[in-house]
């Protein structure tokens, strides 16, 4: 993944954010329901035209908290 891995702002599909994390597009609504990933600042999707969007400043911020909390966890290989 590059330094940025949602550059720009302004909002992303769904779709397209699962192919960045290299997950599939169905984890992320049941990522929408995890109390952990919430904490972490994972954002709500915002529907436009019917699609799922995030807004890609807030997936950025969720990226890092993500990343120093798995540095911060020693049991976390």
């Amino acid at each position: 993944m590059s330094d940025d891995a949602f550059p720009g702002d302004g909002y992303i599909t769904d779709s397209m954010v699962a192919e960045v994390l290299s997950k599939h597009p169905k984890s992320l609504p049941r990522w929408d329901k995890s109390p952990r990933l919430k904490e972490l600042g994972w954002p709500d999707p915002v529907y436009i035209n019917g699609r799922r969007h995030r807004y890609r400043p807030a997936l950025r911020a969720f990226l890092r908290n993500a990343a120093l909390a798995h540095v911060g966890n020693p049991f976390k290989a």
